[in-house]
């Protein structure tokens, strides 16, 4: 883009870093005509002979306050409605309220709305919570904040044309709103149940983000348009505020993969939404794993039609391609990763990060050449620290797998999921071992979080495919079938080898194609 002559483009670069420090927003190459036009609108405003001017001007204490209000008028227009994501609201209704309110019925219901537009999201939660009745909790706050003052003075107006409330239940259309003229104006009781406020969620002030003083938060597509930098400070502020156990609820083009680990993923009623881990819960240890591990007794069954070996190219990108992460297995919200058992590791120092790579070369090397039981002793000599590691876990699960030991691969991964709670591949492993167990619900649990996660992992879409088809739903299997086989033609080389179960790249399709014309004959 060709920036004019009265703003310079090292003036429209400064101008982008005071809006991505102050308001969070964040501007790609191809968006910055937006920018710069409202840049041009304000030195205008301000009768600003150059921007030079009109930047010292927002940098200035004294004046940045009300000039960062108009920006945010102008730059943030969000567009909402009444009861967005059904799904996401069940979850909080049905799994979040009981479950905070379990141990003190009386307790109160604090709730934050952040980045809440012209205030549907907050009222839907007010809605949702009187259609509770005697359930409802006792007493409930709900504070909504944005930085766009003329979204927030709508919202307190209560009133909102027919296109607001195009997902709006009819008895809640009749229950809580008036209508007047082409406006549906609601009722009272529902705005007296939320309280608005002016506020960034990416800047930091210590005395509103005080600990523990929130249990849900909404923060629906608002990061999503924040810099890196600004959304891990606003989740780690989340974490901050949230009180054990507390909710929050993104969006799902909003994961937290390779963000945060201070949260578990949950998944219920078709949804994805986060929990915070407890304070003070450590990690479960990998005490329980043994060094090298032993043979199971029990006989391995081939999770996939019996692979052509030729496994594993080992090579450096093993840390790239085990880097995949995703959320813990759960169903109707409870964790079904195995538990492992406490064992304290000697405390010996970790190899150099050289020698661990030589040493999970080797082991997936060997692993290629089905050597496992060799496999495992190279990953054995490593020092304990390193095993420990969770490409070292990964790996090690991944042997477990192709020799059928299925419950110590179970193992491994919920050792590796007490340490990376969003690693997909650990994930995808434990959907195989429950796909193998007969443990249907907790399997498509699992491989649907790993998609939610990881969008470019095309195993979890496979997997899928296969067990509809098997099971007779065959537009379900048709779709993922189809989404596997147009992410395994762009999946990374090393993941496929890692997880295509000793498939090439090509009879993955291949299989895709010959589910899919199954489908058709099916029909």
């Amino acid at each position: 883009m060709k920036t004019s002559r009265a703003i310079g483009d090292a003036n429209l670069a400064r101008f982008v870093d005071l809006i991505e420090a102050h308001l969070g927003l964040r501007y790609a190459a191809s968006s910055l005509g937006e920018l710069e036009a409202a840049l041009a609108a304000r030195m205008r405003a301000l009768q600003c002979r150059s921007s030079d001017a009109y930047l010292k001007r927002l940098e200035s204490e004294v004046s940045m306050h009300d000039e960062l209000r108009e920006l945010a008028a102008r730059l943030t227009i969000g567009e909402t409605y009444f009861f967005r994501s059904p799904e996401q609201l069940s979850v909080f209704s049905e799994v979040a309220v009981p479950r905070l309110n379990r141990d003190d019925p009386a307790r109160q219901l604090r709730i934050l709305s952040a980045g809440c537009s012209t205030g549907e999201e907050p009222y839907t939660l007010a809605m949702t919570l009187l259609g509770l009745g005697p359930s409802a909790p006792a007493e409930v706050s709900i504070l909504a904040i944005d930085i766009n003052p003329e979204a927030l003075a709508k919202a307190r107006r209560g009133c909102y044309s027919a296109w607001a409330m195009r997902s709006t239940p009819a008895d809640c259309v009749e229950k809580y709103f008036r209508r007047e003229r082409t406006q549906f104006v609601l009722d009272e009781r529902v705005r007296a149940m939320v309280r608005f406020d002016e506020r960034s969620i990416a800047l930091e002030d210590h005395q509103f983000w005080q600990p523990h003083r929130f249990d849900v938060i909404f923060c629906r597509n608002v990061v999503m348009y924040f810099s890196a930098r600004v959304v891990a400070a606003v989740i780690a502020r989340f974490a901050r505020v949230l009180a054990p156990d507390g909710f929050l609820f993104l969006s799902h083009a909003e994961p937290l993969r390779g963000i945060s680990q201070a949260f578990h993923v949950e998944h219920a009623q078709g949804t994805f939404y986060y929990v915070l881990r407890q304070a003070g819960a450590a990690p479960i240890s990998l005490r329980s794993v043994a060094w090298p591990i032993s043979p199971r007794k029990d006989p391995a069954r081939p999770l996939i039609p019996p692979p052509s070996r030729g496994r594993l190219n080992a090579s450096a990108s093993l840390h790239r391609s085990s880097s995949i992460r995703r959320p813990a297995v759960t169903a109707n919200c409870a964790v079904v990763a195995p538990a492992v058992v406490e064992l304290a590791p000697p405390p010996l120092a970790a190899a150099s990060p050289a020698a661990k790579d030589a040493s999970l070369s080797l082991g997936a090397a060997l692993m290629k050449a089905e050597q496992y039981d060799a496999a495992l002793a190279a990953l054995d000599a490593l020092a304990p620290a390193d095993r420990r590691d969770p490409d070292v876990l990964l790996l090690t699960a991944i042997i477990q797998v192709e020799r059928g030991h299925l419950d110590r691969a179970a193992e491994l991964c919920a050792a590796l999921l007490a340490l990376d709670d969003l690693n997909a591949a650990a994930h995808y492993l434990t959907a195989l071992c429950h796909e193998h167990g007969g443990r249907r619900a907790a399997a498509i649990d699992s491989y649907r979080v790993g998609v939610y996660l990881d969008s470019a992992f095309a195993m979890p879409h496979l997997r899928l495919g296969l067990m509809f088809r098997r099971e007779g739903d065959l537009a379900g299997a048709r779709r993922e079938l189809q989404n596997a086989a147009m992410l395994l033609a762009q999946e990374d080389p090393a993941r496929v080898l890692l997880f295509g179960g000793g498939f090439s790249r090509g009879t993955l399709i291949d299989l895709c194609a010959a589910e899919l014309r199954l489908c058709e004959s099916s029909n």
